[in-house]
């Protein structure tokens, strides 16, 4: 398996997630990898992204292969497969590059759950491995969405369509946060950006949950919206009726709650 050269590539895995629904098409096998370059404010993840000591382990690519050959007969009578997340896989590029060519060795559905802040030649070098990227949108609006990220999302927006180039099929996951990311009228430039691509198969709207406020007060970093509260399912239906009327399909789950 692999080339010697990458023979003792190891990554940095924070945990394995066996029998996913909410990661992809079907049943998924879901890696969350450690380190992000985001720092979302309202991250349920904050565990995965700065790496700390003791939040993750190293693992070789083979290694990685064993654990998901092991759950393979369930994701595969599901027409699902193996979801590389995190954190953020592209923070890892060589280590998820080799995983993605050894699942695709074994005609593994692969997806990487990403939020493309990351460089178009990182993308190409992976993409021929890869069947469907789910993308992390935070917000449309450049300065929104670096007070949430620490980051503006322009090479996150030429990425979406450089995806769109290399003819990679892709799902746009956006968070629906009352307040603050559902705004009528960023609703309506995001599904604007977002109605000409041929490769969009579905906007995955996501309603805000506040499931990761424990995991910031274990380590004792401040939540920056400890008030919000989750979107109804009125709010919800406001935002998906703002979609398909511009003929932006929306995936039908995005309405149950995570």
């Amino acid at each position: 398996m692999g080339t010697s050269k990458f023979a003792s590539l190891k990554g940095r895995i924070h945990s394995f997630e066996s029998f996913s629904a909410l990661d992809g098409p079907g049943i998924r096998y879901v890696l969350f990898f450690c380190g992000c370059p985001l720092r979302c404010i309202f991250c349920h993840n904050i565990d995965m992204v700065e790496c700390l000591p003791g939040t993750y382990r190293e693992y070789s690519v083979s290694e990685v292969i064993n654990k998901v050959e092991r759950a393979r007969t369930y994701f595969d009578r599901s027409g699902g497969g193996v979801t590389l997340s995190g954190g953020e896989p592209f923070f890892q590029p060589d280590f998820m590059r080799e995983l993605l060519k050894e699942f695709k060795q074994r005609n593994i559905h692969t997806v990487v759950d990403t939020n493309l802040y990351t460089s178009a030649q990182k993308i190409k070098e992976i993409s021929k491995w890869v069947d469907l990227f789910l993308v992390g949108l935070k917000h449309i609006d450049s300065n929104k969405h670096k007070q949430l990220t620490g980051q503006d999302n322009f090479l996150i927006l030429e990425n979406i369509a450089y995806l769109n180039f290399l003819k990679k099929p892709f799902w746009l996951r956006y968070v629906v946060i009352p307040g603050i990311t559902d705004n009528k009228d960023d609703i309506m430039r995001l599904a604007k950006f977002l109605h000409h691509f041929n490769y969009l198969e579905w906007v995955e709207l996501l309603p805000y949950h506040s499931m990761g406020i424990q995991k910031w007060k274990s380590l004792n970093k401040p939540y920056a919206l400890p008030h919000v509260v989750p979107p109804t399912k009125k709010e919800m239906d406001q935002v998906k009726q703002i979609f398909r009327a511009l003929n932006v399909p929306v995936l039908p789950e995005g309405d149950v709650e995570r």
